[in-house]
């Protein structure tokens, strides 16, 4: 009877070999990614709009990302100059809401300060932004919305998202009719005109250059003693914090093929909508940082960044105690901060995660209770009416006090502008960061 024999087989065409081999390499990747998951820092930046969140992200970008790219540099610089002409503008517009009397209103006394108020009113902000340099058509829509008195109305009722694109021509000439001319001249001892007349007058002026506008907004707040007047009572409406960094450096912009500084970027606002995710290496750490829109519309994406957070880094406008949210006028910034703090300090998402709390825009916060008691907003307060360590302790005792399952709560004072100081202070909280990690690792 034959046999056969039988021949080992080929490692190569071994499937179990093979399965085995994969199962192992699948095993190290997963164990690889587990020691370096061990390695990684999520940090959640959160807090209500316009507190300073994309500020201090823009602060760890200097110190390790090597700073901004030119793309962005560019952006800012378009939008920092409709900014400042915008803000000006709404200057112009709440003064004779408030009933403030303004220098530039007076053809006869003030004729050179009448004529700035002209050259800025027929300056049109968007016709200075190039949408594919600034971000495109949804970012124009952002822009736009944020100066829309149109959009005011809804937003006190309800905040809704963004503008559909073909809504933009119609927002933007909302925003214009605000500061028309026309209307603007009837207010003065000027004789009226009929609308054709109007038209034409109006397009024999030749429209002024970047520089003749610049000049025209200096003038306006270096000299016009009403918009210094309505300037300090900007609580009383929305304007951007950093509108006198721009009035003073305006001329800077102005100039052809000006790229902004990092200073620049720093005092600079580009409202975050959605969730942007940075990556830095920081020491032997990896840090992931969630930078999440603060508007009440953008809160709901905030649930997809929740899991596996290593520590929440709220930031707190400390500034912000006497003025009124941007969607929703009715309710003051600081209460919805304490209420937005309160939710997530004792979300069951962080039961277990440390919080760093920001006190942010000190150096605001320290001029404004000069001018402003806390005690008008919040009643029980007992501090002196202009002692700023007062006022700041006040704040913090009353965020600490919300902590109902006393977890770990950082708290830190900053200007999130000042770079040289943040240095320090972001240093500060990477390092507590980094061995809150390695304590929950296992490694200390």
């Amino acid at each position: 009877m034959g046999c056969t024999s039988s021949l080992p087989m080929d490692d190569e065409n071994d499937p179990f070999l093979q399965s085995k081999r994969a199962n192992d390499v699948i095993e190290q990747s997963l164990q690889k990614e587990k020691r370096n998951s061990k390695n990684e820092i999520k940090l959640l930046l959160l807090g209500a709009g316009e507190s300073g969140k994309s500020t201090v992200l823009k602060q760890l970008k200097l110190l390790h990302k090597g700073g901004f790219s030119h793309q962005e540099r560019l952006q800012y610089t378009q939008v920092i100059w409709a900014d400042a002409i915008q803000s000006m503008k709404i200057l112009i517009i709440q003064a004779r809401k408030l009933g403030i009397s303004l220098d530039c209103d007076d053809p006869i006394n003030q004729k050179e300060l009448f004529e700035c108020r002209r050259i800025l009113l027929q300056a049109k902000p968007l016709d200075y932004i190039d949408a594919n340099v600034a971000g495109g058509s949804e970012f124009l829509s952002d822009y736009v919305l944020k100066y829309s008195e149109r959009y005011e109305a809804k937003r006190k009722v309800s905040s809704t998202g963004k503008v559909r694109a073909f809504e933009t021509e119609d927002v933007l000439e909302d925003c214009e009719s605000q500061l028309d001319l026309r209307d603007i001249s009837q207010n003065l001892d000027e004789p009226a005109i009929d609308d054709t007349l109007f038209v034409k007058k109006q397009q024999q002026r030749r429209t002024a250059n970047n520089q003749e506008v610049a000049s025209a907004i200096k003038q306006l707040w270096s000299r016009d003693r009403g918009i210094k007047q309505c300037f300090a009572r900007s609580n009383e409406f929305q304007l951007e914090s950093s509108a006198p960094y721009y009035f003073d450096h305006l001329e800077n912009f102005a100039r052809p093929n000006y790229v902004c500084s990092d200073e620049d970027i720093l005092k600079g606002r580009i409202k975050t909508t959605g969730i942007t995710e940075n990556e830095f290496t920081i020491g032997s750490s990896k840090f992931k940082v969630f930078d999440a829109g603060g508007q009440r519309s953008e809160r709901k994406k905030w649930i997809h960044c929740f899991e596996g957070i290593t520590a929440v880094l709220f930031v707190l406008a400390i500034s912000e105690y006497d003025q009124m949210l941007f969607e929703d006028e009715r309710v003051n910034r600081m209460h919805e901060s304490i209420m937005l703090f309160d939710t997530l300090v004792n979300s069951k998402w962080f039961r277990d995660t440390p919080f760093i709390l920001f006190l942010n825009k000190m150096d605001i916060f320290e001029e404004k209770i000069k001018r402003t008691p806390i005690r008008k907003f919040f009643g029980d307060y007992r501090g002196r009416v202009c002692d700023c360590e007062a006022g700041v302790k006040y704040f913090e005792n009353l965020f600490l006090s919300l902590n109902r399952y006393n977890k770990p709560i950082y708290v830190k004072r900053t200007c999130a502008t000042d770079t040289q100081a943040m240095k320090f202070v972001l240093g500060a909280v990477t390092d507590l960061i980094t061995q809150q990690n390695l304590k929950k690792s296992g490694i200390l």
